[in-house]
């Protein structure tokens, strides 16, 4: 088999097992929230309506992002990696090191787009949906706003093409994504001392607790997803203190805030709202 046949069978190989980490982690999630929940959690009717408009919400983005990219996204990339784009292709580096440094540097790419998300205000009126949930949990990593996943897919493409990420690191990088993402939300009772223990190489739940506070200083900092080396760097690490009381935007508290309807609108009703 050529080399060029064995990476597009890999690259196969690895879009299933996102797949499965996409539903498989979405259940375990589940299970450990039921199992070991942080103290006063329930699993009344209004987690579960909550759970069902984020739901909806992420299927109506699904919806609208096949529309946009189609199958385009995957035949891009590989495009790119054949014709070798980017900056890191230029450079005679042995592939691991070629594929460990376009890892790191895909993963700084989120960071910064994670950052301008929250420091430009027409990208802040639609990540705004997501930091809007008062009730962080699996369901939380589903609640994003169609439009700003566009973005944010739009976002990745033009970095891979300006770092040179191989396609199957592109795929590693999105299942640790996507793994990582159902962690840091999960309402589960995690250990102090792995989440401390953890905390000085990847992104660990307290961290990101932190980054849905309420309060505005602790939402602007801790934008790291899988690395949380980018937030040190940057000095945007606030370190993890007990578990907010509180999550959620004060401003997008109200219930008409939270239907799918409502989450859809929110960037154009939110415009107004001057301590958004």
């Amino acid at each position: 088999m050529s080399d060029v046949a064995q990476s597009f069978a890999l690259q196969s190989e690895l879009r299933q097992i996102a797949n499965l980490v996409l539903l498989f982690g979405f259940v375990l999630t589940l299970a450990g929230e039921w199992l070991l929940p942080p103290p006063g959690t329930r699993w009344d009717r209004a987690r579960f309506v909550h759970g069902a408009h984020n739901l909806a919400l992420w299927l109506i983005g699904v919806v609208f992002v096949s529309i946009v990219f189609g199958s385009t996204v995957w035949a891009l990339l590989q495009w790119l990696q054949m014709r070798g784009v980017g900056v890191l292709y230029f450079a005679p580096l042995p592939g691991w090191l070629h594929a460990v440094l376009a890892f790191a540097l895909l993963d700084a790419a989120d960071y910064v787009f994670h950052r301008l998300s929250h420091n430009l205000r027409w990208l802040w009126l639609m990540h705004a949906v997501h930091h809007s949930d008062p009730r962080v949990d699996a369901t939380t990593n589903l609640r994003q706003h169609p439009l700003h996943l566009v973005l944010t897919q739009s976002w990745k493409i033009a970095a891979c093409a300006a770092i040179g990420v191989p396609a199957w690191v592109y795929l590693v990088h999105e299942i640790l994504n996507l793994a990582f993402a159902y962690w840091h939300h999960a309402a589960i009772r995690w250990p102090r001392v792995l989440d401390r223990a953890l905390s000085w190489l990847v992104v660990t739940p307290r961290l990101h607790w932190n980054h849905h506070s309420p309060v505005q200083e602790r939402t602007n900092s801790n934008y790291g997803v899988i690395l949380s080396c980018w937030d040190r760097a940057f000095a945007t690490l606030t370190p993890p203190a007990e578990e907010p009381a509180q999550f959620g935007l004060a401003a997008l508290a109200a219930p008409r805030w939270h239907s799918a309807f409502g989450m859809l609108a929110t960037p154009w009703r939110a415009r107004s709202l001057p301590r958004l």
